[in-house]
């Protein structure tokens, strides 16, 4: 249903699908965890039925380097990763309770930050 409405949307709506395939600069969309100051508050949400972002791996990634940074190996902040079970990729654009969720934790975050 969600990969539906995933299609429709960004493939069938044809200013979006000339942004998406013209415009968007895929390879400026990365972002290296290494690379983000340690002051910085991280907090990644992700759906766990995403039909285009491999949220397990990511989840796995971000384990991973928690971990690194942990034991000192590299730099970069500890990140916070918030995963939807129920969830497809997007879902949180038509989802008030997930606009919440994110609005609290990153709330939280900030005033963890100012502490």
């Amino acid at each position: 249903a969600n990969e539906t409405k995933i299609r429709l949307v960004a493939s069938s709506e044809l200013g979006i699908e000339t942004y998406l395939r013209r415009s968007f600069a895929w390879y400026n969309s990365e972002l290296w965890l290494e690379d983000v100051p340690p002051s910085t508050r991280v907090c990644v949400f992700l759906s766990s039925r995403d039909e285009i972002v491999n949220s397990r791996g990511v989840t796995e990634e971000i384990s991973c380097h928690n971990r690194r940074v942990d034991r000192g190996e590299c730099g970069g902040p500890v990140v916070e990763a918030a995963v939807w079970e129920d969830a497809g990729h997007a879902n949180c654009v038509t989802n008030p309770g997930r606009w919440r969720d994110m609005r609290e934790r990153l709330w939280a975050a900030e005033e963890a930050k100012v502490r």
